[in-house]
């Protein structure tokens, strides 16, 4: 031929999953850090301790715990 062919293209590769013993590692943290996360948060809120810093601290605690538990589902579908 000419020699003017593209080059063979390579199929995509698949994304690196993680492996199952992380995902559910990853849900059982979430989980653990979520329930006590939130508790506190609640707790905080009841009883008037709005502009405690550990507020602070167990909204961020809890958010965690939700991304870990969201990105290990995500993990587990994708």
């Amino acid at each position: 031929m000419s020699g003017l062919e593209p080059p063979p293209t390579e199929p995509p590769r698949p994304e690196p999953r993680l492996p199952p013993g992380c995902t559910i590692f990853m849900l059982i943290v979430g989980v653990l850090l979520l329930i006590p996360g939130a508790l506190c948060v609640v707790l905080n809120v009841t009883l008037g301790g709005s502009n405690d810093p550990l507020t602070g601290v167990s909204v961020l605690v809890t958010i965690v715990g939700l991304g870990l538990i969201v990105f290990a589902r995500a993990q587990k579908r994708g």
